[in-house]
């Protein structure tokens, strides 16, 4: 057990007995931490806010942006070194497997059991909820990340048709960028551009490249011929970008092509939430589209809430969220705020707008293909320390500060030289300059 561990299970054990008198003690009160802090994001947290008071549950919540970064984790991980548990606090990705070594999370098993988590769940996300073989977590969604959305006035005006393979990409990016429209918004931070390397990634090496890669982090399927072509297409998509693009956030990209100031962003299906948030509809203000080359992919970012273990008092009101976070009716009505898919695969599509329907259909067949796989840029593909290795690589190569084949040496020595499981949580909470959105990717 590490020094963090020994730290934090002591004050756990202590803070136990201590909460029993304490405002938490209340049968009914939550305690909710989250990074939820957009407008679209604000939107979907109220609706879980909004079901769990009607649930009779006493709402209380902690907010932090950064989803997982160390802005977010070094927040939630003061609270509970002070004695602040939450009743349950927003997690994605192998993040959730670093805070379930230290032994802190409560086992699910008996609640999933009844409710037939396993039966429901697609299974890439299961393997993220789970530690151990134990449910410790309660997936809410499945936003999907390989997506293009298209300011659709502009798209018509080009002409535009829905680009089915790379070289049609870059053929509507050429008549953007000859019409004197920017063609790509994007922004600063290191998870962006290493979302969009993903979709590049799987667009240009495959599905199967992609799991061996960047999951499995098999260093035979770096060949190194493959990621020059990915960096080589990397570096094209760089001349469709402008030079703002250093001094700005994901969402403010997203509101470039809401307002026509930008033909299209390569980004997660949260923008499907902000769009909405704002009266947006699909096929009347704007389209979305799969990136070229990765129909039949979907790489998700699931938002999940690890649930702490509490005094037996607060308890049932935990199990209580717990169980209302996985029902299929709060499901829909939370994602078609987020504008995510649900993270179930029994979920009614008629309440979901047109993009909504197609990533509830696309994730659903994915499951069955097993081509659902976690995102890179999200930290559901890798633990993370090899995802700010890769945010390393591919922020540097994408602003210039690298080379095309300095970055295939780097970017394979990355992969190479994964550390083992057991410390990422010291990683993470460790302040990185390479963080994800303020949002969320984030959703981030």
């Amino acid at each position: 057990m590490t020094r963090l561990s020994r730290l934090l299970s002591v004050v756990w054990c202590v803070s136990a007995g201590l909460l029993a008198g304490s405002v938490f003690a209340q049968n009914k009160e939550v305690d909710v931490f989250h990074w939820w802090v957009s407008g679209g994001e604000r939107a979907s947290m109220d609706v879980i806010k909004h079901t769990m008071q009607e649930r009779g549950l006493v709402w209380q919540e902690g907010v932090a942006a950064g989803s997982g970064t160390a802005r977010y984790t070094n927040v939630l991980r003061e609270r509970v070194a002070a004695g602040r548990i939450p009743t349950a606090a927003q997690m994605i990705g192998h993040d959730i497997h670093a805070w379930a070594r230290l032994g802190l999370l409560t086992n699910m098993n008996e609640l999933a059991r009844k409710e037939e988590w396993d039966e429901v769940v697609p299974i890439a996300i299961q393997a993220l909820s789970k530690y151990n073989g134990n449910w410790v977590a309660a997936p809410v969604n499945a936003h999907s990340t390989n997506w293009l959305w298209v300011n659709q006035s502009l798209f018509d005006k080009l002409g535009g048709k829905e680009p089915d393979t790379w070289n049609d990409l870059i053929v509507l990016l050429d008549k953007a960028k000859q019409a004197g429209v920017l063609p790509i918004a994007i922004g600063s931070e290191a998870w962006e551009h290493t979302l969009l390397f993903e979709s590049v990634a799987v667009s240009t090496g495959g599905a199967e490249f992609y799991r061996k890669a960047f999951i499995d982090l098999d260093p035979a399927a770096l060949r190194p011929a493959l990621l020059k072509k990915i960096f080589e297409r990397m570096s094209k998509l760089r001349t469709y970008i402008d030079a703002g693009f250093s001094k700005r956030r994901w969402d403010q990209a997203t509101d470039m092509v809401r307002e026509g100031k930008a033909l299209l962003q390569v980004q997660g299906s949260w923008v499907d939430g902000e769009f909405a948030h704002r009266g947006l509809v699909p096929n009347r203000d704007y389209y979305c589209f799969r990136f070229p080359d990765t129909q039949g992919v979907f790489l998700f970012n699931s938002d999940q809430f690890i649930m702490f273990k509490l005094p037996k008092e607060r308890r049932d009101a935990q199990l209580t969220l717990a169980s209302t976070m996985m029902q299929p009716s709060f499901q829909s009505a939370l994602n078609v705020a987020t504008g995510a898919a649900p993270a179930r695969v029994d979920v009614s599509t008629a309440a979901f707008d047109y993009c909504g329907r197609k990533a509830i259909s696309d994730m659903r067949g994915a499951n069955m293909r097993r081509t659902m796989m976690g995102s890179i840029a999200m930290g559901n593909a890798n633990i993370p320390p090899v995802k700010v290795a890769i945010y390393d690589v591919v922020t540097r190569h994408f602003t210039r500060q690298i080379g095309t084949d300095q970055a295939v040496i780097e970017l394979r020595n990355a992969i190479r030289e994964k550390p083992t499981a057991g410390n990422e949580l010291k990683n993470v909470l460790r302040t990185s300059s390479h963080t994800p959105p303020l949002r969320s990717a984030p959703r981030k």
